[in-house]
């Protein structure tokens, strides 16, 4: 096409390289423009192409936007585009603790994390997600953005849909590649420090890229080192999360909504301090202990008794106002981080036709949750004398005051010199549960040019191995020293055989808060989960023209591959528990609260071919009425699995244009995901379980289907009358990964129209509509989703029923939970992409403008389980029906100014939910500017100040009640100002 290309013109103000793939020739130096003709290799495709002829909607982030809003981690700059969901974790909100803090991982469509490929310089890059059922988000080989510098990016091209035969599983929402320099020459410094508007968060990066070209021009380097530095904040840091918004039961019967929003919420049956019964009962059931005036009595600081004030109550956990348990001083808004980031890259021509190339990426990261919740001791959490169940306190304890001993005294029954006591330990375990990222990978192999006559060939064969280790750090409480200190430290008892922060014995005082470090230090020990990942990847692919047809070359595309995948999971000490000494089989003891976590060890590799081509059909030069130009292109990859067997993995589309201003674009794709090592290999845990059998008679009329379901019981050999026990009895079961596992599948396909006028030089307009159906999705379900998957599937027996034993007479003698494939999701919308750059004399003699948009339209988006209900996303919090950002860049000499408005249409809190459930069920639209202006005091120094939120917008009401703390980020954060300096040499 004549027209202006997608990509290019966007490059007019971006550092643009001018390849994707490692194949590729040199960079475009910064101030140059990429030819509009130019052919290039696009992530999506492994042929040479221009980037305006991507077949799959391609919408790429410059490093000028990078630089233009001071990013410091890519899944913020990733976040500017409309299609790409709230991020599956990152450092805003509640972390996993010790097994994922600050993590940051993206999330394509809103269809999971692990459903959207990754690559760094167009190759795999290894994962940073923990393996294990409690890591930071779902199963799978995600990559962490956090180990990425933002110093060394030239651009992140982001493709919907098309990737998985072109690059293998996990591309079934889209493919990220993450594009780093490969070329640059001098050296350049750069620094940044922002702030708030009230004066904390404080982030600090400093980082510096250097390059050269050695060996007579032969050899090309180029390295890069960056030091990030973020300060965290909590609840109680913005008056929005401070205010302790939230959903509970109505304080009357007469409210018309099922959940009323009520600010300051606290739990009072909960007490920091600690809150007496004369009972194994919570609060406000009639075995409290009352002053002069009726009131409940609970400790104050002091250890001394104080009336609790209930509040407005909103049933029986939850209060607006009063002095009850809070949550807000114990949860985390933002983590704290810390990033060593480093990437190299060289090549080096050993010979006119053959090139030897490398790149080297290191990091090692950390982040802190600042606050988490603390250990409780309650009835809500079991009997009192279970480890978390109400503390059994004789009235002769040395630490109760003489006055509260004489008040509970005399409202005890007769005979009874105990009370109950139930306690949020918040002075025994602070959070600051840490993860820690050491992360290396390599790449490197040969490259090179193979002629065949006339006809010039491009191989290459590149070897890829990364290591990434996750080291997570928490205190945690052990059991047997803490009610050694809650003893008093008796003569002769025996420690925990785990060792503890300090191992001296100091007695715990339960009443206030009056307890030294040395106590904390005796009843808690750092634990230290462990999680390591590996991959290897060999690849060897040739490209190149094939013969000429009327239309133009037929070109190909052909390549190899090998993957081996390979992660392992170790607990620790603390989480391993308590092996039985004289039955290794048997279920292990706890340490402290939580159920003994077994380590997780796997490995699965594939063997994989792929192939490409494209075949113009009809192009300019051929002056065919009433059309300009037509190809077609199709792309097939076999990937067979050592556990999941083989798929085959395809594209099929074309592009078709009548007029040289406006083309159609459009493919029909065929998804895989792999399962991941946690799903495949969880080790087998035993349970005992109740569930609501669908074959017992209580239930064999309900279901999304009544009468399937009553068919499939049938067929089970079950009676129309049958009494299940599981329903009313424990039943023994089992939790595990699932070998069996086959790979997730997706049919898909997109249909589009890029618009490139030759009448408006560097317009460049694509509108697409993207549709995937995603079946076989792999889920974890527990017993009763289990037995639903089975009975109430619409093929009978399903893949669930494998996962049931049943005795002769019917009953469920065993079931089996985990992983099984289950599961589908479907997504539907449109997504659009503009950009416009003009030269504007008129605003000054070198002046440029570069205006930008991005939109999504969501029009499905779902989840079924099963045969379960229907569960929809679409318009919620986070997956509003409407998402747009807009964005203007000015240029005049050394002058420059930036300016971007990120737009979040209406959404619900459940879009399924019935109009009278929720108080305040809809966040309204609201929008972000943030912008930046840039000088340039010579040649070698640039001066750069960033806003975020300029107008200090807030969040919706009553966000984040509901949902919405990293969707609506911007305006819990408030003002955010940025202040950087680069310099070039």
């Amino acid at each position: 096409m004549k027209g202006a290309s997608c990509l290019s013109v966007m490059a007019l103000m971006v550092p643009f390289s001018a390849h994707a793939q490692e194949t590729a020739a040199a960079t475009a130096p910064e101030s140059d423009n990429a030819s509009n003709d130019q052919a290039i290799i696009v992530t999506g495709s492994r042929i040479e192409r221009r980037s305006v002829d991507t077949l799959e909607p391609t919408i790429v982030v410059g490093s000028d936007l990078v630089e233009s809003r001071g990013f410091t981690n890519l899944g913020d700059a990733l976040s500017t585009i409309p299609a790409f969901g709230p991020s599956a974790n990152n450092p805003v909100g509640g972390q996993s603790g010790s097994f994922g803090s600050g993590q940051t991982f993206i999330d394509f469509f809103g269809l999971g994390s692990q459903r959207t490929l990754t690559l760094v310089n167009s190759r795999r890059f290894v994962s940073s997600n923990t393996t294990s059922i409690f890591g930071p988000v779902a199963a799978g080989s995600q990559v962490d953005l956090n180990t990425i510098p933002t110093l060394a990016v030239d651009r992140i091209e982001t493709v919907a849909v098309g990737g998985a035969p072109i690059y293998g599983s996990d591309a079934i929402a889209g493919t990220v590649n993450i594009l780093l320099k490969q070329k640059f020459d001098g050296v350049k410094f750069s620094g940044q420090t922002g702030i708030s508007d009230q004066g904390d968060a404080a982030t600090y990066r400093l980082g510096v890229m250097a390059g050269t070209q050695f060996g007579g021009g032969r050899g090309n380097i180029v390295g890069a080192f960056e030091w990030n530095r973020a300060e965290g904040l909590t609840y109680s840091d913005r008056k929005r999360t401070a205010a302790g918004l939230y959903y509970a039961s109505p304080s009357s019967s007469d409210f018309p909504y099922a959940q009323e929003l009520i600010s300051d919420r606290r739990i009072p049956i909960l007490s920091e301090y600690g809150a007496p019964t004369s009972a194994d009962i919570i609060p406000g059931f009639g075995y409290d202990f009352y002053d002069a005036a009726g009131n409940t009595l609970v400790f104050n600081k002091n250890g001394e008794l104080m009336p609790l004030d209930f509040g407005e109550r909103h049933g029986v956990v939850n209060s607006s106002g009063g002095n009850g348990f809070s949550l807000v001083p114990v949860s985390n808004l933002l983590s704290p981080t810390e990033r060593y980031l480093g990437y190299v890259h060289a090549d080096y021509e050993l010979t006119d036709t053959i090139k030897l190339v490398a790149d080297f990426n290191y990091a090692h990261s950390k982040g802190t949750e600042l606050r988490s919740q603390p250990v409780y001791n309650t009835w809500l959490f079991g009997d009192a004398g279970d480890p978390s169940g109400n503390l059994i306190i004789p009235l002769s304890n040395p630490f109760l005051s003489d006055s509260a001993r004489a008040t509970i005294a005399s409202q005890l029954p007769a005979g009874q010199d105990f009370f109950y006591l139930g306690r949020a330990n918040t002075d025994l375990i602070s959070g600051q549960g840490s993860t820690t990222v050491e992360l290396y990978r390599i790449t490197g192999g040969l490259q090179g040019d193979l002629y065949v006559g006339d006809r010039n060939f491009r191989w290459e064969v590149i070897g890829n191995f990364g290591r990434s280790k996750t080291r997570g750090s928490s205190r945690e409480l052990v059991q047997q020293n803490f009610e050694n200190a809650l003893a008093g430290c008796p003569t002769g008892a025996a420690d925990s055989p785990i060792a503890t922060v300090s191992a001296t014995c100091a007695p715990f005082n339960p009443f206030g808060n009056q307890n030294g470090p040395e106590v904390a230090n005796y009843i808690t020990t750092i634990a230290h989960p462990t999680a390591l990942n590996k991959e290897w990847v060999v690849t060897a692919d040739v490209t190149g023209d094939l013969f000429n047809i009327w239309g133009g070359p037929v070109s190909f595309a052909l390549g190899y591959e090998h993957r081996n995948e390979k992660a392992a999971f170790d607990p620790g000490a603390f989480f391993y528990g308590i092996p039985d000494p004289t039955d290794p089989t048997a279920d292990r003891g706890q340490y402290g609260r939580s159920i003994p976590i077994d380590p997780v060890n796997g490995s699965y590799n594939t063997d994989e071919v792929f192939g490409e081509l494209q075949i113009p059909l009809v192009s300019p030069d051929m002056d065919v009425p009433f059309l300009y130009s037509a190809e077609l292109h199709g792309a097939g990859r076999y990937v067979d699995h050592s556990l999941a067997g083989g798929d085959f993995t395809w594209t099929a589309g074309g592009k078709i244009s009548f007029l040289p201003d406006i083309g159609i674009r459009g493919n029909f794709t065929r998804s895989i995901r792999s399962p991941a090592v946690t799903e495949l290999f969880n080790p087998t845990s035993s349970i005992f379980t109740t569930a609501d059998d669908p074959c017992d008679a209580r239930f064999i009329d309900a279901g999304p289907n009544p009468a399937n379901r009553a068919a499939n019981c049938a067929a089970a050999g079950l009676p129309a009358n049958f009494t299940s026990d599981i329903v009313d009895f424990t039943t023994r079961g089992s939790l595990s990964g699932n070998t069996g596992l086959e790979n997730e599948t997706a049919d898909s396909w997109t249909l589009g129209v890029i618009f490139t006028p030759t009448f408006l030089r560097n317009l460049a307009l694509s509108v697409d509509w993207v549709n995937i159906d995603l079946k076989n999705a792999i889920v974890s379900l527990d017993a009763e989703q289990t037995l639903e998957a089975c009975y109430d599937a619409t093929s009978f027996p399903s893949a669930a029923c494998a996962q049931i034993d049943r005795d002769a007479n019917g009953q469920v003698s065993f079931i089996r939970t985990g992983y099984v494939n289950a599961a589908s999701y479907k997504y539907a919308g449109l997504i659009a992409d503009l950009t416009w750059t003009a030269s504007t004399p008129y605003l000054g003699a070198d002046s440029a403008i570069q205006l930008k948009a991005s939109y999504q339209y969501i029009d499905k988006l779902e989840q079924r389980v099963g045969s379960g209900d229907l569960s929809t996303y679409r318009g919620s919090i986070g997956y509003s029906k409407h998402q747009a950002t807009w964005s203007a860049a000015y240029m005049n000499g050394p002058f420059g100014a930036f300016a971007q408005v990120q737009y979040i249409g209406k959404a619900k809190v459940d879009p399924d939910a019935s109009s009278d459930t929720y108080q305040y069920p809809t966040r309204d639209a609201v929008a972000f500017v943030s912008g930046s202006l840039s000088y340039d005091i010579n040649d070698q120094y640039t001066f750069r100040l960033n806003v975020d939120n300029i107008l200090n917008t807030k969040a919706p009401y009553p966000a984040p009640a509901g949902g919405g703390l990293v969707t609506y980020w911007d305006g819990i954060m408030g003002r955010y100002w940025k202040v950087g300096v680069t310099a070039k040499f």
